[in-house]
């Protein structure tokens, strides 16, 4: 009695073990998820590593790793490392396919395309958008999820604002954001109705709507403070100085910039500073400081070229990829031609060997008829 007493003592120390080792990484996971979240734009290099972490954590939850791999990707994204970007982004599309996470295929397909759009690949884009769309037609997407059809339109919006201008993004642009607000208790929505806005102000500056790019620029901070998405923060400050520059208040358009510099100093985001350091040599150019003008023309020249470099690199070995699917593609198209035409060569041949047998055998048909015919003459 008492062995089986102390064996159920065992047991239970055992099960509340497990139990609490299953809590904690429980916890450490959702705590992750949190701060990944918030990161991606602010910290995108923290964000990556706590993401890595969060994929080692899921290994019994696929969705929990695409969610993790497809956050790596937006961190790299974030960072212009292109090629990491599609790395990390095409194994989250084979761990949901393979899965038939349907709404994460469809989530992942749709980053995918933005991301070629932003290598000026609209081609491609689209092809990834179009398959991204097909299977939301073939699988649904559940309302909670309904803010990634916005995604969707979202790139579509700006392959059209590069292909055919602002005029012709503007409705895509528009819906998403419709689309968007409808989520705003996830933060990452709210870190893409953010970008949305600032591309919607973009582009409402370039149709001289400038009263509705104020409103979307101060929207899109309002929507990107609560999360710290620094990096739109500072873009809607961008927005909002070239709005008081074409109206001539350059000292003020120039405060505006300065805060928006400083806001991103800790942040590893070339582009964003090029372009502060290029209005800011603008706006000193109009004031005639000529000083300034050339320090911050200087920097932003400087970086330009770098930012080319880097990005030529990284775009080389997209394109690299792209060029080696391709060939592969077409060799293995040519293997399956290559295949049909000797399929076909043997069918031709046996059908030419078949019919020879057949002439020959009605060949032997007729010599045997004339053979009886020439016996039976001979007999009579």
């Amino acid at each position: 009695m008492n062995l089986i007493k102390y064996i159920s003592i065992i047991c239970l120390v055992v099960i509340s073990c497990s139990q609490t080792i299953s809590g904690q990484h429980e916890q450490r996971i959702d705590s992750l998820k949190k701060e990944v979240a918030v990161l991606v734009y602010s910290n995108p290099e923290l964000a990556i590593e706590k993401s890595l972490e969060l994929y080692k954590l899921s290994t019994e939850n696929p969705s929990g790793q695409v969610n993790a791999l497809l956050t790596v990707a937006n961190g790299y994204a974030v960072l212009k490392e292109h090629d990491q970007v599609f790395n990390y982004a095409l194994k989250a599309d084979s761990i949901a396919a393979i899965n038939k996470i349907y709404t994460d295929q469809i989530r992942v397909l749709g980053f995918i395309g933005g991301q070629y759009r932003r290598l000026q690949l609209s081609g491609k884009a689209l092809q990834y958008l179009d398959q991204a769309y097909n299977l939301s037609l073939k699988h649904p997407l559940p309302d909670s999820l309904g803010f990634i059809q916005g995604n969707i339109l979202v790139v579509k919006g700006l392959i059209q604002k590069d292909d055919l201008g602002c005029a012709y993004a503007l409705p895509f642009l528009k819906d998403a954001v419709n689309i968007f607000k409808e989520s705003t208790e996830k933060k990452l929505v709210n870190a893409n109705l953010a970008i949305t806005l600032n591309n919607l102000g973009d582009c409402n500056i370039e149709i001289e709507n400038y009263s509705e790019a104020k409103a979307n620029y101060n929207e899109a901070i309002h929507f990107a403070k609560p999360i710290n998405a620094i990096k739109s923060i500072a873009a809607s400050r961008v927005g909002l100085a070239k709005l008081l520059t074409l109206n001539g208040n350059h000292q003020e358009a120039i405060a505006i910039l300065s805060d928006a510099l400083k806001l991103i100093e800790d942040v590893n985001d070339t582009g964003t500073n090029i372009q502060i350091w290029k209005a800011l040599s603008e706006n000193y150019l109009l004031l005639g400081n000529e000083e300034r003008h050339t320090y911050y023309t200087q920097l932003y020249i400087e970086e330009e070229n770098k930012l080319l470099e880097e990005e030529k690199k990284s775009l080389n070995k997209v394109t690299d990829k792209l060029s080696s699917e391709n060939q592969e593609k077409r060799q293995n198209q040519k293997n399956k031609y290559t295949y049909l035409f000797l399929f076909s060569g043997a069918v031709l041949l046996l059908i030419v060997l078949l019919i020879y047998l057949n002439i020959a055998k009605k060949r032997r048909k007729i010599a045997k008829s004339k053979e009886k015919i020439n016996k039976s003459s001979n007999n009579r």
